[in-house]
């Protein structure tokens, strides 16, 4: 069955991919930094949702590029199961960067894992347009896109963690320069997943009834992009908080000393 793509899309979703693995690099970064268990915990969960809400609308958008020549929609159910993956996969991945040492054991097996996850919100995601008869996959291509996952999310996990322990010079630039990259790489594995998906022709979705797709690209991308904005602004101005209130701290303490030297 003819297939086409709209390359607007495409770029939309390339820019959603960069944008969510600046905002990991930089999640990664600061929350390595916080020295309470529970606040660190906040902010992991917090960081796991607006990372898995940037790589799953990277993956949406880039389904939405996507279209045949029959109606075609996304179960809602199946659709929110592909979410919850990339939430899942997202928490994994800063939990695994912000330890204190990442050993070569720890990042391939964690590559893997995130790999693997990230390959299965893909597929889950477009197993949610219910075609009959299924999708066939191109074998060579399959493997591919698992592949270039596990390949992708070794180089991101190890990216985040040596971007927090390097020299602090240029940082943003390296970061910004990474996240490219990372985002590149993201974008590689779905749409050659894409690219080994084969409907027969004849197919019918049959989600078509569902969600559709014609309305979401908006809502998505909008959702996406302001739900990782609103995470680093907030997480700036709470690190900032956090280091005005230790500072205060200090000032009271040295306050106090200095009172009892001359009592």
């Amino acid at each position: 069955m003819q297939s086409t793509y709209n390359l607007w899309l495409v770029a939309i979703s390339l820019l959603i991919a960069t944008l969510a693995s600046y905002t990991a690099l930089d999640l990664a970064d600061r929350i390595s930094l916080l020295a309470y268990a529970r606040r660190r915990q906040i902010w992991l969960a917090g960081g796991a949702l607006a990372m898995g809400a940037g790589i799953w609308s990277m993956h949406f958008i880039g389904m939405l590029s996507f279209s045949l020549s029959i109606p075609i929609g996304y179960d809602f159910r199946i659709t929110i199961y592909s979410f919850a993956i990339a939430v899942l996969v997202s928490w994994f991945a800063l939990q695994t960067v912000t330890r204190k040492r990442l050993g070569i054991f720890r990042l391939f097996a964690g590559g893997v894992l995130m790999g693997l996850g990230i390959a299965s919100m893909h597929y889950v995601g477009m197993a949610a347009m219910l075609m009959s008869p299924a999708i066939h996959y191109d074998p060579v291509l399959f493997i591919a896109s698992i592949a270039i996952a596990i390949a992708a999310s070794t180089v991101a996990l190890w990216s985040a963690y040596t971007l927090r322990t390097a020299e602090r010079r240029h940082v943003t630039a390296k970061r910004i320069g990474t996240a490219l990259v990372m985002g590149v790489a993201i974008a590689g594995m779905h749409y050659t997943g894409m690219a080994a998906a084969d409907f027969a022709v004849g197919s019918i979705c049959g989600a078509a009834g569902g969600v559709r797709p014609e309305w979401l690209v908006t809502a998505v991308t909008l959702a996406a992009i302001v739900i990782l904005a609103v995470t680093l602004i907030v997480f700036h101005l709470d690190a900032r908080a956090k280091f005005l209130d230790d500072s205060v701290a200090q000032l009271d303490d040295h306050v106090e000393r200095i009172r009892g030297t001359t009592r």
